[in-house]
């Protein structure tokens, strides 16, 4: 989305904000507390697919099994992946699960406000879960109101957001009751500190403290 007058502007196309492409390069972000993560792009919605490595023994965890399964599958070649987490179950960010349960032989995880757009059967994700890959502990946030399953993931300094916070305001919401909680997700994300780094279901990253001056605006925008 472009920016109008009163919003946040929008961060540049370059690697300080993970720009990556459908098909394109993988971005590598720099190791941080154990915590090696890179974001790569595909499909035709653009979706943002995640892998969280432990760096000490290589134990991994995909962010939304989205599209190209094939894709994936190169991306966590000599990994052990341990499960799939999914923020949410818009069809974009699901496609791909059957093809990767069925080679990896790993659980699915989502929350059971989605479970049931699932293509997949999945285990359940809890509000204050703690996911833990090797060293790394992931936690778990219900962040609802673009869907009512929506689930954001924090792992040291990243924030897994799905399509629940991305630069310049919330994800999509199917009317004013679901904008009020999707904003009160938000207010909760924004609890962390303003160095954590927002990883969107699509697009460029930011931070929160890049973002926080404008939660009122989106809030009093309405959508």
């Amino acid at each position: 989305m472009s920016a109008r007058a009163g919003e946040t502007p929008h961060p540049p196309s370059t690697p300080e904000f993970g720009y990556v492409t459908p098909g394109g390069t993988t971005h590598e972000y720099p190791a941080s507390d154990g915590v090696a993560v890179t974001k790569f792009s595909v499909g035709p919605f653009d979706n943002n697919v995640y892998v969280v490595r432990d760096t000490g023994s290589g134990d991994a965890l995909i962010i939304d099994g989205a599209t190209d399964a094939a894709r994936i599958l190169r991306e966590v070649e000599g990994l052990r992946v341990l499960a799939i987490v999914e923020t949410h179950g818009h069809p974009d960010h699901v496609q791909a699960l059957p093809d990767l349960v069925s080679a990896l032989g790993v659980p699915v995880y989502a929350h059971p406000g989605d479970a049931a757009r699932m293509p997949v059967e999945t285990k359940p994700l809890r509000d204050g879960q703690t996911i833990v890959v090797g060293g790394t502990e992931i936690d778990v946030m219900h962040t609802p109101g673009h869907t009512p399953g929506s689930t954001s993931f924090r792992a040291g300094p990243f924030l897994f957001s799905g399509d629940t916070l991305f630069p310049a305001g919330p994800g999509g919401t199917d009317g004013t009751a679901q904008f009020r909680q999707v904003m009160q997700s938000l207010d909760r994300l924004f609890g962390l500190s303003d160095e954590t780094r927002i990883c969107p279901g699509h697009g460029l990253d930011s931070t929160l403290g890049r973002e926080r001056p404008y939660v009122e605006t989106w809030r009093a925008r309405g959508w």
